[in-house]
């Protein structure tokens, strides 16, 4: 069994990964482009190790948020196109984006002045997108300021305008995701008016892309569905596969009595003999921690409730638990920063060092801890994985 010496780590089932690109391209139109969105470190499974599989396996188009991830990205080796999908708003960080050859986006005029003074001075094509606001309120342009930005940079020989994008602010509301794509084709169409055309037109994400087809345009981005599960609200038919578990292994484990409270403010009390198990993992892993952000209405508010009273008076599917040797056992008391406490009865054989299986929000996981890739009978760690290497495991393009 392939050991990294910590007591924390993340298993990524590769074929998994592989398994939902070929489920992702089934619903594709012809001719339509897969835009990998590998993101947060590819949604926590590991943006090096996932770009290399994925380009191995035909994938030449890559997305992410920020200069950082790109740049990570090209040093794994991976050649294919990277975009941008948030603006640069500095000339250093716009000089480094065009000598890495990374695709930008343009939200503004003044990203584009950025972009027309570094590029002439770098000498350098480098290609863009431009970022069209139909509705999210992030960022973007209107048809006027995208006019005015087209117009100045067709005087630029080095800049190529390769595309143009919009997203979508709530993909499962059809009238919403309509008007925004009404709006986002108006605004193609006044530009190609006026003599400004784009190769690459793009508005589906991977929700936009399941529910409706007829929006995947040239282009559809995709991460959640790659990362193997359907985007919130969205049903369908592919056989996605969850590539991701992380693991950590037993640190502590002692026998307390009947009655025994453990943990901050002793809000749990054993109602039996056993043994408590202490884990390497806590909120700052994502174990227990659900996103903050507010609720979308009433509805949403209540469900948020109810899964919290639930959690509360001990309802199995709503309680953290784990896994060790096959069996699920629950978590109790406040989950630590780093760490959990973790009750086994008192008859069941645990040991110090036994491996656990946690379930956590998957982007919280430190880039830091290691990502281990699974393919077959073969384990590989993300620092010794690149495209070249997961051709050869796992076939697929030839790297010379």
């Amino acid at each position: 069994m392939y050991h990294t010496g910590a007591d924390q780590w993340v298993e990524i089932d590769a074929e998994a990964i592989i398994q939902n690109l070929r489920e992702v391209k089934s619903i594709l139109k012809e001719q339509v482009r897969l835009i990998a969105v590998v993101k947060a470190n590819a949604y926590g499974h590991g943006a090096a190790g996932t770009a290399s599989i994925l380009e191995s396996q035909g994938v030449d188009f890559f997305a992410v948020t920020y200069l950082q991830e790109a740049l990570k990205l090209r040093k794994t080796g991976i050649r294919s196109e990277i975009m941008l999908l948030s603006p640069l708003s500095r000339e250093e960080q716009v000089t480094e984006a065009v000598n890495h050859d990374i695709t930008l986006t343009l939200s503004s005029t003044y990203d584009a002045q950025i972009l027309n003074r570094v590029s002439s001075e770098c000498g350098r094509t480098v290609r863009a997108h431009l970022k069209i606001e139909t509705g999210l309120g992030r960022f973007g342009m209107g048809l006027q300021e995208a006019l005015e930005v087209c117009q100045m940079l067709a005087q630029n020989p080095f800049i190529k305008l390769e595309g143009i994008y919009t997203h979508m602010a709530e993909a499962v509301s059809v009238r919403c995701s309509q008007e925004q794509f009404k709006l986002f084709s108006a605004t193609i169409d006044q530009l190609a008016a006026n003599g400004y055309n784009f190769p690459l037109q793009h508005c589906a994400n991977s929700a936009v892309g399941v529910l409706y087809p007829h929006m995947q345009m040239d282009a559809v981005r995709s991460g959640t569905l790659l990362a193997g599960q359907y985007p919130a609200g969205v049903h369908g038919d592919m056989k996605l596969k969850d590539p991701f578990k992380f693991k950590c292994r037993v640190i502590s484990l002692k026998t307390l009595k009947r009655g025994s409270t453990i943990g901050y403010y002793q809000t749990y009390r054993l109602r039996d003999d056993a043994q408590i198990a202490v884990i390497p993992a806590g909120y700052i892993d994502g174990l227990a921690l659900e996103v903050g952000n507010q609720p979308a209405g009433l509805v949403d508010l209540l469900k948020i409730v109810l899964k919290i009273i639930l959690a509360y008076i001990g309802v199995h599917r709503f309680s953290k638990t784990v896994i060790i040797s096959g069996k699920t056992y629950p978590i109790r008391g406040k989950v630590f920063m780093q760490m959990a406490l973790v009750e086994i009865p008192e008859s069941e054989a645990i040991a110090i060092g036994d491996q656990v299986e946690v379930t956590v929000r998957k982007t919280l996981v430190e880039e830091s801890i290691p990502r281990l890739f699974y393919y077959n009978d073969r384990v590989i760690s993300e620092e010794e994985l690149d495209p070249g290497t997961a051709a050869l495991i796992m076939g697929g393009r030839e790297y010379a």
